[in-house]
């Protein structure tokens, strides 16, 4: 840290500069002794001085919050030399609001002296956060000189999309072979009975039911649906952006898909991501607490990339999409590209179910409430109204989200069409 004149030596050099020039033009000595003082201070801020020594550490609460969650900031300083004034100034990144106390402080310390200072952080949006050390700025006693610096201790926080527990979920059209909470509609080992028919060679005994075979004088045995669980793949849309930060549908999107995954993984079912927008990303179906982590990691990073090139499905592994898989779009319909992949998706046979997020809100929030916009506004809705039947009429699974509201009540009422048709076109 080296020291370095402050603002306030312009305004003394003026002052004094003014002072003389007018002592001389009126002939007024008492002028000209005004600005003395200042002289004397001018010359007291330019002599040499000690470099200020001092210890500093940066430390966070955590770092794994979800949105609207707090994170609290502690900075302890250590003063080695005497400081008549100690500036703290921590920079905010976007969507990071001060929840409690200040990011701008001021302090004087003695030597040896301790002191630790704290606020508390609101992370508003999903993001990685990376939150740099605080600037430091050591004030000369008369504000002439200043020497400052900044804290190259870094802290990375993760910010989570903010999930909501989702009851009611579609059920898939097609199970897998390992045990889940899907009733099979064939048979095999599981609790949910099925039918009562007469003991054939190969049936176990702990299959017998005994009081049916006690009333009608011979063997029986009770059948059973098996329990299964399914393939469910997230399809999240990155190719349109309205909205502002922190309140656009692609943040609707992720918070629905993250929802919607702790879901299905709370049911033993295997999950898996697709980001489809500028850049293609996926993480293969699987299960358990670490595939969540995977999952909103993945999720983090989801944003708009500005691209003219199309994405082919195809480029996915089919590890990645099982063809039993049940496909949940999650969607602004916005896009033709997405309808595209929908189309390709919906041809190739795959069970796909789209939400349907409204970015008339979101583009709301970006605008000024106006006549012109409520007019607007109503408008659009209207026409995609149309659009949403037209799509029905195709025989396309859609569920309407606003982006703020429960999944539960999304899925409550929804239906699946009979007939399936390619919506492109």
């Amino acid at each position: 840290m080296t020291w370095r004149p402050t603002a306030l030596n312009v305004s003394f050099l003026t002052f004094v500069g003014w002072a003389l020039f007018l002592g001389v033009l009126t002939g007024r000595a008492d002028i000209m002794v005004v600005a003395v003082p200042l002289v004397v201070a001018l010359m007291i801020a330019g002599r040499p001085r000690r470099t200020p020594v001092f210890e500093l550490a940066h430390e966070v609460s955590t770092d794994r919050v979800v949105e609207q969650d707090r994170v609290t900031v502690t900075v302890t300083l250590r003063a080695g030399t005497a400081m008549p004034l100690l500036e703290l100034f921590q920079p905010l990144p976007p969507l990071v609001t001060v929840e409690r106390g200040r990011h701008h402080a001021f302090f004087t310390l003695r030597a040896g002296e301790e002191r630790r200072w704290t606020f508390d952080l609101r992370c508003s949006g999903r993001q990685r956060l990376v939150l740099g050390g605080p600037h430091v700025r050591v004030w000369e006693p008369l504000g002439l000189a200043a020497s400052e610096t900044r804290h190259q201790t870094r802290a990375t926080i993760a910010v989570y999309p903010r999930l909501t527990a989702v009851q009611r979920l579609p059920r898939p059209a097609r199970t897998q072979t390992s045990v889940g909470n899907y009733v099979s509609p064939a048979s095999g080992d599981g609790i949910e009975p099925r039918e009562i028919r007469p003991f054939a060679p190969g049936d176990q005994i702990r299959h017998v039911n005994w009081r049916a075979t006690l009333r009608l004088g011979k063997l029986h045995v009770t059948q059973h649906h098996p329990e299964r669980n399914a393939d469910v793949v997230i399809m999240v849309d990155t190719l349109s952006h309205v909205g502002p930060d922190g309140m656009t549908v692609v943040d609707a999107a992720v918070r629905g898909a993250g929802s919607l995954a702790a879901a299905y993984l709370a049911r033993r079912d295997r999950v898996g991501l697709i980001e489809y927008g500028g850049v293609l990303r996926w993480v293969k179906p699987g299960s358990g607490r670490a595939q969540q982590e995977r999952l909103l990691e993945t999720l983090l990073r989801a944003a708009v990339v500005f691209t003219h090139v199309a994405k082919d499905l195809d480029l996915v592994p089919p590890r990645v999409l099982p063809a039993q898989a049940l496909v949940i779009a999650l969607t602004p319909l916005l896009d033709p590209r997405f309808v595209d992949a929908l189309a390709n998706l919906i041809g190739r046979g795959f069970d796909v179910i789209v939400v349907a997020i409204s970015p008339i809100a979101s583009a709301r929030a970006a605008t000024r409430s106006s006549l012109a916009a409520d007019v607007a506004a109503g408008l659009w809705a209207l026409e995609r109204r149309a659009e949403l039947d037209e799509f029905r009429r195709r025989g396309v699974t859609i569920a309407e989200w606003d982006g703020e509201g429960s999944l539960d009540a999304v899925f409550a009422g929804w239906r699946r069409p009979r007939v399936r048709q390619v919506i492109a076109g």
